[in-house]
């Protein structure tokens, strides 16, 4: 299978960039497509506003067909937090929705069996997080918006697995009615799952499956490489997820390998990457290098070393600014390493969870030395 992901003028390009790395991330036959500088611009004039009135109703409205089973917590988490009510949004029709697809598959020439899947934070009317179109099946849009009230994770994880169910369902069913025959009411580790009930959680974090019956669909329409490919895919994504929420506190460390342009990896929970700013690496890879750990006061002492790394993995900008940089991070009457090392803190804790993130984040009191727990024979670190 070849999909193309489309991005939405107005969608953040870090979570597309996040999605398609999260899909590219397991080899195999089924290849995923950014669209170059290619943007969908959703016309404005077709936009609809929508009022929720309160939380209830927005229970009510969301449909999850199609939302896997496998890593979605279906209660909706402190949305009274984050709306108030009446809450007010902008819609498009699904109708809509496809026309811009479409319009797009034309402009770009891609071919008509491939998918072309809009990734848009628009809502829709009917509100359904992904869904394709019945009467060009290849043509597809996810929601990427309002994850955050069902799911406490980055919402890549998701819109990328909402991408590989949506193409395996295009296999499974060929109709809208066939979704409501064809889904199953009662969550059994499938993708066709509908889950509508909390206690199914523990199944759905468990699983990431096609059940037998669902199977025999897809084995009709597509090879077996086609299929294990987008399985494994699903897999990882759901593993990933349960370091993301917390559900493999017991695991052990895991190595942290940083390749030769600087990323960061932790191999042993399905190599998932560590992303931040290339400053705050280098910053990172100081305190990796000094297991006795450093005082922020005489951070100045490592102006050189922190250069030297920095050097190495930034791509941007010249010497001067590199130096600048450096200086204003050393400087001890600002509070610009400590602003990174939150920073630092925050995406291990959005990538593994509180509990496994206290091995890799820089941490100590303020008067003490701050310093990695992690055993730095778990650690290797390729840049010079």
């Amino acid at each position: 299978m070849k999909i193309h992901l489309i991005p939405d003028q107005s969608l953040d390009r870090e979570l597309y960039t996040r999605v398609l790395s999260l899909l590219q991330a397991v080899p195999g036959v089924n290849t995923f497509h950014p669209t170059a500088n290619g943007l969908l611009m959703l016309p404005e004039d077709m936009l609809e506003e929508q009022e929720i009135p309160d939380k209830k109703t927005f229970e009510k409205q969301v449909n999850f067909y199609s939302i896997p089973s496998q890593i979605m917590d279906n209660e909706i988490r402190n949305i009274q937090r984050i709306w108030s009510f009446p809450h007010t949004r902008k819609v498009l029709s699904w109708t809509e929705l496809f026309k811009q697809v479409q319009l797009f598959r034309e402009e770009y020439k891609i071919p008509e069996n491939e998918f072309a899947i809009l990734l848009t934070p628009t809502a829709n009317k009917k509100n359904w997080f992904a869904l394709l179109d019945e009467n060009r099946p290849f043509n597809g849009f996810i929601h990427t918006d309002e994850w955050e009230h069902f799911i406490p994770c980055d919402p890549a994880f998701p819109v990328a697995f909402e991408v590989m169910a949506l193409a395996l369902q295009k296999h499974i069913f060929h109709s809208y009615s066939q979704i409501f025959e064809r889904t199953h009411d009662q969550a059994i580790g499938c993708v066709s799952d509908l889950c509508m009930k909390k206690n199914e959680i523990i199944l759905k974090m468990r699983t990431a499956d096609v059940c037998s019956s669902c199977m025999e669909h897809l084995e009709k329409a597509l090879s077996l490489p086609e299929i294990h490919h987008a399985l494994a895919i699903m897999e990882s994504l759901r593993k990933k997820m349960l370091y993301a929420q917390n559900f493999r506190q017991k695991s052990p460390p895991s190595k942290l390998v940083i390749n030769r342009k600087g990323r960061i990896f932790l191999t042993d929970y399905e190599n998932l990457e560590i992303k931040f700013a290339t400053l705050e690496k280098s910053l990172y890879i100081l305190f990796l290098r000094h297991p006795e750990g450093i005082y922020l006061s005489s951070l100045n002492e490592h102006r050189e070393e922190l250069y030297n790394i920095y050097s190495r993995i930034s791509t941007r900008g010249t010497m001067e600014d590199m130096r600048r940089r450096i200086n204003d991070l050393t400087n001890i009457l600002n509070e610009q390493s400590s602003v990174k090392i939150s920073r630092i803190k925050g995406a291990f804790i959005d990538t593994i969870g509180n509990v496994l993130a206290e091995q890799y984040i820089i941490q100590g009191e303020n008067a003490e030395r701050k310093k990695i727990l992690i055993n730095r024979e778990l650690v290797e670190i390729m840049i010079g």
